[in-house]
């Protein structure tokens, strides 16, 4: 994840990511946040998602074995969604 994203209100950016199994809890450092985790060969989908605190504008993606899903968010409290799905014939959509 990546772009501009000041604090608001509320806070930082709110940011969440992992598998349909495993949630966790992203910190933003000002200018992007990064996490790699193990791939779970029975995960159904990785995500992220990640809540804008009033401004800003985001990037955000999951990488599976080469494959990238994108997102964008701009402005208010617009929310970046990047997920990566299993295929039903094995890698990732």
């Amino acid at each position: 994840m990546w772009g501009t994203a000041p604090s608001g209100a509320l806070g930082p950016l709110d940011i969440t990511y992992g598998s349909d199994s495993d949630n966790r809890q992203g910190k933003w450092n000002g200018h992007e946040f990064t996490a790699t985790l193990p791939l779970d060969e029975e995960a159904l989908y990785y995500s992220v998602t990640a809540q804008l605190q009033g401004s800003g504008d985001i990037n955000c993606s999951v990488t599976i074995d080469g494959e990238t899903e994108k997102g964008h968010a701009s402005g208010g409290y617009n929310i970046c969604t990047a997920q990566a799905n299993a295929g039903l014939l094995g890698g990732w959509d």
